[in-house]
């Protein structure tokens, strides 16, 4: 069975078979090269990605810091706002002077006062109007601008009737914006 024609066949065989290993072979290797470009891409976007997370959220937390220190700075002068409100409000109320003492001798005493506590709500105003709620702040206002209309409507004899009820007015108006500085500063510890 030596024929040429045999030979040509298996010669023809063995020409193919040799590519067809050439040919796999070429191709798993160009199959990996791609693959590792392919992979390296990826790595390489997705290391991209990540830094831009990783740097988008420190600029986020660093922010938050800020905004912390802030509310935290805020909160303090607040307490502080609170604190002195309160103060104040002690150093106006008057002093028992009898066992029966009523409202209207201590209102008649407060519009003797009325002087002095111009003062007092006026450099409260302008040591702490600035961390001021804006409607404690215009109640304060008010209260001065009483204080300082009904002062000269006190004598050595007496307060007038309108004197004696702005009084009254300036005690409630106290106590009010005493009570709102109060919740303001307990509702931002609470949370």
């Amino acid at each position: 069975m030596d024929t040429p024609l045999w030979q040509t066949v298996l010669g023809t065989l063995a020409a193919l078979g040799g590519g067809g290993v050439l040919i796999f072979g070429f191709s798993g290797f160009l199959g990996k090269v791609w693959a590792d470009r392919i992979a390296e891409q990826l790595r390489a976007s997705n290391t991209q990605a990540l830094e831009r997370i990783k740097a988008d959220f420190l600029r986020d937390v660093e922010s938050y810091k800020v905004q912390l220190k802030k509310s935290e700075f805020l909160f303090q002068k607040q307490f502080e706002a609170a604190s002195e409100l309160v103060a104040l409000k002690r150093r106006i109320l008057p002093r028992y002077n009898s066992p029966y003492m009523e409202w209207h001798e201590a209102y008649e005493e407060i519009a003797h006062s009325f002087g002095k506590i111009e003062v007092l709500l006026n450099e409260y105003l302008a040591s702490h109007g600035a961390v001021l709620p804006a409607e404690v702040r215009g109640a304060i206002v008010s209260m001065l601008a009483d204080a300082g209309t009904y002062k000269f409507e006190v004598s050595r004899d007496g307060a007038s009737d309108a004197a004696i009820k702005a009084a009254g007015e300036l005690m409630d108006g106290l106590q009010n914006v005493e009570q709102k500085m109060v919740e303001l500063v307990h509702g931002q510890s609470s949370i």
